[in-house]
């Protein structure tokens, strides 16, 4: 099954009183973990992601890559699978972990399931999307993500300084994401 646009009633965000490092998170075993503990890196991309989308096999394969290449120099990748999208996510979460680490050897951070469209909208997602208004193209963009493997290029502040389409590559990512580990 591909991925659709799967478009939601208009989401009524409210800015999020937490900075990035500030947000409190289950990582994908139900561990609390706090931002924090990823401070000091260069860069960040938070992605939603899945396990049965049309785009899972290329975004995690260059994800993974990117990971590889990049981590020792200060990129983190932390991913947050969203059952949101034509219920492409149905697994439960120790599914999730043993499928993308068994299929596509990742080895990122993953975290449990999170809304990151609607009235539920996780307060991560809610900072992301807030904080990245001034990135979109139109007033709908700003509104939904529009589907899973949507990419959040952070700075090491915490900052949101891009947005990748769920269609971009994550190698198309690399010019950035070398310009903030340079800075």
């Amino acid at each position: 099954m591909g991925c659709l646009f799967f478009k939601n009633a208009v989401d009524n965000l409210q800015p999020p009183k937490k900075q990035f490092f500030e947000f409190q998170m289950k990582d994908i075993d139900g561990v609390d973990t706090s931002l924090s503990k990823f401070k000091g890196k260069k860069a960040y991309i938070c992605v939603n992601v899945a396990c049965s989308c049309g785009l899972t096999s290329s975004n995690y394969s260059e994800l993974v890559e990117l990971y590889k290449k990049y981590s020792s120099q200060g990129l983190e990748i932390l991913g947050f699978p969203c059952n949101q999208f034509m219920n492409q996510e149905s697994k439960p979460e120790p599914e999730i972990k043993e499928y993308v680490i068994q299929k596509y050897g990742v080895s990122f951070p993953l975290f449990q399931k999170i809304e990151v469209n609607g009235p539920n909208t996780h307060e991560l997602y809610q900072y992301l999307r807030l904080n990245s208004n001034n990135l979109r193209v139109n007033e709908s963009q700003a509104r939904q993500v529009p589907w899973n493997f949507g990419k959040f290029l952070l700075d090491g502040q915490g900052n949101v300084v891009a947005f990748f389409q769920p269609t971009q590559k994550p190698n198309e990512m690399m010019p950035q994401i070398e310009k903030l580990l340079s800075q």
